[in-house]
């Protein structure tokens, strides 16, 4: 009687030996699945990152690009407006300052 119960006991830890390593294994299945899972949707998300950041840039490029020429038109009004001065006028101005800049020196 005492062999039955020590062999019904070792058969029962086998057998619960045997379903651990096949949940092992399928917990070790799963594992990985959800590795890759995880992985493909970082690969995708990374892509949607990397066409965010090219879109951003871009926009920032024409945006610079679009200041820039307005800053470039807005200087050559200037240039050509002060172009168009006259000689005595501008003589005016310069002695104007001149003025100024003595008094500034002399005190």
């Amino acid at each position: 009687m005492g062999n039955d119960i020590l062999t019904t006991i070792i058969a029962v830890e086998q057998e619960i030996q045997a379903r651990l390593a096949v949940e092992e294994q399928a917990a070790a299945q799963l594992l990985g699945q959800l590795k890759r899972d995880l992985e493909l949707e970082a690969s995708r998300e990374e892509e949607l990152l990397a066409l965010s950041v090219q879109k951003a840039l871009a926009a920032c490029k024409a945006e610079a690009r679009q200041l820039a020429e307005a800053a470039a038109r807005r200087a050559a009004m200037r240039a050509e407006q002060l172009d168009s001065i006259d000689d005595p006028t501008l003589e005016r101005c310069i002695m104007k300052y001149l003025n100024l800049i003595t008094v500034v020196q002399s005190q």
